[in-house]
């Protein structure tokens, strides 16, 4: 593969806004031959998808962008709030406060990067996912043949 491959979806700020990136996470995988990253990529997109829907509520939409680079995906979901994702220690009966976590164990690396002031309030969350390599291709087949 030459190049960087990238594609970017809006998403409103609802409910089902997680499903829906993890549906187009899903298909943009397969479609660039990378299964092997899709069922840590859908865990970690609906965290950081439904932090951000949590954070804006219905005042904007969400944008999430994939990019496929030579050794990695990054992932990454911009939002109109200028809250940022923290790791924090959850108590055993919370029902949140736990999905940083498991982006910061699960992901190469993560960050967060403010949107610059002329363009209000927001923020892009992000996280990188290991590429493997491209299978070798195969011109042509040769037939190896062991002897006794």
């Amino acid at each position: 593969m030459a190049g960087v491959l990238t594609a970017r979806f809006d998403l409103p700020a609802e409910p089902r806004a997680a499903g829906r990136a993890r549906r187009l996470v899903t298909e943009l995988l397969a479609a660039w031959n990378r299964a092997e990253a899709i069922e840590v990529a859908q865990l970690l997109i609906s965290e950081v998808v439904t932090n951000a829907v949590r954070f804006v509520g219905d005042r904007g939409a969400l944008r999430l962008t994939v990019t496929l680079s030579i050794d990695r995906i990054r992932i990454a979901v911009d939002d109109g709030s200028s809250l940022h994702p923290t790791l924090r220690l959850a108590d055993d009966d919370d029902e949140s406060g736990r999905g940083m976590h498991l982006v910061a164990a699960l992901a190469l690396q993560w960050g967060i990067v403010d949107c610059p002031q002329e363009q209000g309030p927001g923020k892009q969350v992000w996280f990188d996912l290991p590429r493997q390599p491209d299978p070798p291709r195969q011109e042509g087949s040769v037939e190896v043949t062991c002897g006794t």
